[in-house]
């Protein structure tokens, strides 16, 4: 080109009836280094569309380094920085860095431009904007802002769909990492592996969703009267419907800055069968956590034990590993709202009218939908009723389970029998004594050995518990997670002590020959033990917890 601008802003192609410039086709080809070169050589009086189109291009495609080779080139052009920051915002929502980029170097933003950078879950920028701004958000403004919070729901974390080790990478994460990124997007640098680093943006939107949820509030609280706040919280319904949709955060963070809705009756019974409806554990603590249940009436107690009767997709949990983890849950919820109940409810029947008002809305309603079906039948008798399917996907999932545990357990129980009477290295021929008895690696051997039969003869045994058991739908609240929660321990342990038994086996014929022989024998041991535990762990955890200390019977502390 030899420094002819002209040359380098011409026409090179046409894509639907627009011209493209070679700078453009250099942004788009990723060519970072060319298209540095060619912004120092193009003069700054040069058509701004061009230097606007590849801006825009250059954000779209999350280029960072374009993108502060074009800034710099066009400084002052506010509105086509604007521009290209709502292109990143749609287009490349993920790429921070350009998008923290571009709001440093903007003016100021439109509400339709902060909306986006809220709804794209980047609210540490919208924090720091706000900071910037000195807080001068309108009652609109905020009303707003409080309204886009309560549907995002997979920006809160009591809806992120992590696993049992992203949940405890997500743990480990200190708070400090998080706010090390406000205004500084290479703290984020410090999580390389694109695992953890999904974990950490993750954490990042939760963490600043809470903060600014917290400004949020306070703001108001300082522009606003209270009986404004809760006539604007109670009208909108956006704490009913974070509450329908179990975010948990969101309604805790309203109800601890204003504790007065709770002394609303309507609101607290729309609230409780909003979380019961939806079986949402937090909700169904917190609202406990505030005593509000004690003070509801027969009907009202009657609408949430109808609540937990009723079966319905959106009752199926996220966090459930299956169908019988499902109905231990099911069951849970129709004790903990029995209990709460009046005790003659537990012998009460469904009745309906004898004349049905077809134009009443509560037609459609449990009590009198199906009536045929469900008169003079208890809430017990519909709960089972409504729920075979599922009893019957569990009761497989035990079977299935349960066959294959024990047909391992069963193997070894055959090879460490067969091995208690074929020793390592044999036996004298005149004494019968083992030849390596005095080794401490044969006492291992035995020991370990032992256990492992053992082990394994109580796991069949609790596997075979499960497969003549009724499975009776009462059962799967602690009896079968019992015995198969003995199972898999007793499983386990028969697996780690077979290959410890394995391994001293082979230290005793090996040492004479390779003395350090121990060390990869016991590293290749521990590698099965590993890989068991990553694959079983999580669901055994669930299970001991769901069984013996379920989140549901957990009290909440309010106020800490």
């Amino acid at each position: 080109m030899n420094g002819d601008s002209k040359a380098m802003t011409a026409e090179i192609m046409r894509v639907k009836d627009e011209s493209v410039t070679l700078l453009e086709v250099a942004v788009i080809a990723a060519q970072d280094q060319l298209v540095e070169n060619l912004v120092k050589l193009l003069p700054r009086n040069c058509d701004d569309l061009i230097f606007r189109r590849a801006l825009c291009n250059a954000a779209r495609g999350g280029r960072l380094r374009m993108v502060k080779v074009l800034v710099k080139k066009i400084d002052a052009d506010y509105e086509s920085i604007a521009l290209a920051l709502s292109t990143a915002i749609s287009w490349a929502p993920t790429q921070k860095e350009v998008i923290w980029y571009l709001v440093k170097h903007t003016s100021s933003l439109d509400d339709d431009t902060m909306s986006s950078l809220i709804m794209a879950g980047h609210l540490d920028i919208v924090f720091y904007l706000n900071l910037q701004r000195g807080g001068s958000e309108t009652t609109k403004e905020l009303d707003r802002s409080l309204r886009y919070l309560a549907p995002m729901m997979s920006y809160f974390r009591s809806r992120a769909r992590l696993s049992f080790w992203e949940k405890s990478i997500y743990n480990c994460i200190p708070k400090c990492l998080v706010y090390m990124s406000f205004g500084n997007s290479k703290a984020m640098k410090m999580a390389r592996a694109p695992f953890v680093r999904r974990i950490v943006e993750s954490k990042m939107r939760h963490e600043w969703l809470i903060a600014y949820g917290n400004l949020a509030l306070i703001k108001k609280m300082t522009t606003m009267e209270t009986p404004k706040i809760l006539e604007f919280l109670l009208t909108s319904d956006i704490v009913l419907d974070a509450a329908s949709l179990g975010i948990s955060e969101f309604v805790k963070l309203c109800l601890e800055y204003f504790p007065e809705l709770m002394w609303e009756k309507n609101f607290t019974k729309e609230l409780i069968k909003e979380v019961v409806k939806g079986r949402h554990v937090e909700l169904f603590r917190l609202v406990n956590a505030h005593s509000t249940t004690p003070y509801l009436n027969d009907d009202e107690r009657c609408d949430l034990i109808e609540a937990v009767v009723e079966w319905s997709p959106g009752c199926v949990s996220a966090d459930a590993s299956g169908a019988a983890f499902l109905t231990q849950r099911e069951l849970q919820w129709f004790k903990v709202v029995e209990d709460m109940s009046d005790p003659s409810l537990k012998s009460l029947k469904f009745k309906v009218l004898k004349v049905e008002d077809r134009s009443d809305p509560s037609f459609k309603s449990m009590k009198l939908e199906e009536t045929k079906k469900r008169r003079g039948k208890t809430y017990w008798e519909v709960f089972v009723e409504q729920r075979q399917d599922l009893l019957k996907e569990a009761g497989q999932w035990m079977k299935d389970t349960s066959s294959s545990c024990s047909f391992v357990a069963t193997l070894i129980i055959t090879v460490a029998f067969a091995a208690a009477f074929t020793v390592p290295g044999g036996n004298h021929n005149k004494t019968g004594r083992p030849i390596f008895l005095h080794k401490d690696s044969f006492i291992i051997f035995a020991i370990a050995d032992a256990l492992a039969l053992f082990s394994s003869a109580t796991a069949t045994l609790m596997f075979l518990a499960i497969l003549t058991s009724r499975y009776e739908i009462e059962s799967f609240l602690h009896s079968l997670p019992s015995k198969m929660i003995l199972g898999l321990t007793f499983l386990f342990l028969s697996l780690a002590f077979m290959l410890v038994a394995f391994g001293s086996a082979l230290t005793i014929v090996l040492s004479e020959r390779l003395p350090w022989i121990y060390i990869p024998i016991t590293l290749l041991a521990a590698f099965p033990v590993i890989l068991s535990v990553i694959l079983r762990f999580p669901l055994y955890v669930e299970m001991v917890e769901s069984t013996y200390w379920p989140p549901l019977y957990r009290p909440m502390k309010i106020w800490k």
